[in-house]
């Protein structure tokens, strides 16, 4: 019996070793497999995701990571002056604003009249597009800006360039000159812009072709005093307006050689200066300075520029002051004034002469005209 009870002990002591021996294997199996292969150590394989967090979701940025600054706001401007509306002109002391109203139907000819040029002449020739804001979306008393007299033009101009083909070089200018609209980049008696104005959309221009724009100190500048424009004769002579007259300035192409050649209504060619002394024009007439005015032709020919390029620029008036910046950049710079040109085709004359540029200069209320916008559908 002894015996027996005996071996029985050893029997079970000998299970509860072996039981041991088990539980022991596997807790060290446990603790080792927890443990970073050196693959993991090195980077090579990436940590585990948590369980809470969502791996389609962007790594959040770390608390010190610098936050890009926020864009300076543009100056503002206050009302100074008594306020008289003429018609389709609003007055503020001695300056004049046109009133602006957006109208799409219009906006969308227009568009189709570009897009249709661009289709035409893909593979030969860039199209440009500059829609110019009027002063009455960029110099307005801000209280004023967007009212139920002068519509948004920065919405305006958005909803132009939304029309337009991919392929069309779009350049909106709301933002280069309201960045400046505390300069003097629009008349005060009359609806053009400046050529301070004309020369930040060159830059723009610039900008959007891939060149290099002079800067203002490289030009020679005159300036022709006593200039009474559009709106004092729109607001009735306005003694304020008078006591005040606007300056011309202008700045004339770098080079020295170029020289224009127009042909007028009546069919005759002359050849002119792009920069005309205007001392002793008319009080009314001194904008024509520029490129002897609304010609329905000119022609620009730089000497200086041997690579053969050439442009054409397709403008109303705002187009006069704009023309003379690009002079330094190609051989040869047309100039259609829409208007009154006698040409049937746009794209004819651009194969024709070998033009790589076709730039529209076309402000925002021609923009609007049914009348005009139907004179560019008519050569496009």
């Amino acid at each position: 019996m002894n015996r027996r009870h005996g071996r029985r002990r050893r029997t079970k002591l000998w299970m509860l070793a072996a039981a041991a021996i088990v539980i022991v294997a596997v807790v060290l199996i446990a603790v080792l497999s927890g443990k970073k292969s050196p693959a993991t150590d090195s980077g090579d394989v990436s940590d585990p995701v948590p369980a809470d967090t969502n791996v389609d979701q962007p790594v959040t940025p770390a608390d010190d990571t610098p936050e890009e600054p926020p864009k300076e706001p543009y100056q503002t401007i206050a009302i100074t002056g008594d306020q008289e509306q003429y018609d389709a002109l609003y007055r503020i002391g001695d300056t004049g604003f046109e009133m602006y109203t957006y109208v799409d139907g219009v906006a969308q000819k227009y568009a189709e009249a570009v897009n249709r040029t661009a289709d035409a002449l893909a593979g030969k020739a860039s199209v440009y597009v500059l829609p110019v804001p009027l002063s009455s979306g960029i110099t307005l008393p801000d209280a004023l800006l967007g009212n139920n007299l002068f519509d948004d033009q920065a919405a305006a101009e958005k909803k132009i360039g939304a029309m337009l083909n991919a392929s069309v070089h779009y350049v909106p200018l709301n933002d280069a000159l309201m960045r400046h609209r505390t300069e003097y980049v629009y008349f005060r008696t009359d609806h053009h812009w400046t050529a301070l104005g004309a020369y930040y959309a060159y830059r723009a221009f610039c900008g959007e072709k891939g060149i290099t724009p002079h800067e203002l100190r490289d030009y020679t500048k005159d300036e022709f005093t006593g200039f009474l424009g559009s709106f004092y004769r729109d607001s009735n002579q306005n003694d304020q307006m008078a006591a005040h007259p606007d300056v011309v300035e202008a700045w004339h192409p770098v080079t020295t050689e170029a020289m224009l050649d127009f042909t007028d209504t009546a069919g005759n060619t002359l050849r002119w200066k792009i920069i005309y002394d205007a001392t002793d024009y008319e009080a009314g007439m001194k904008y024509n300075t520029f490129i002897a005015g609304d010609q329905p032709f000119a022609v620009i020919n730089n000497p200086d520029v041997t690579d053969q390029s050439k442009c054409v620029v397709v403008k109303e008036s705002f187009g006069n002051a704009f023309v003379p910046y690009l002079v330094d950049h190609y051989s040869t710079v047309y100039v259609i004034d829409y208007r009154y040109w006698g040409g049937d085709s746009l794209t004819d004359f651009v194969r024709e002469n070998g033009v790589q540029d076709v730039v529209f200069v076309n402000n925002l209320s021609a923009i609007r005209s049914s009348y005009l916008i139907g004179k560019l559908q008519d050569i496009t």
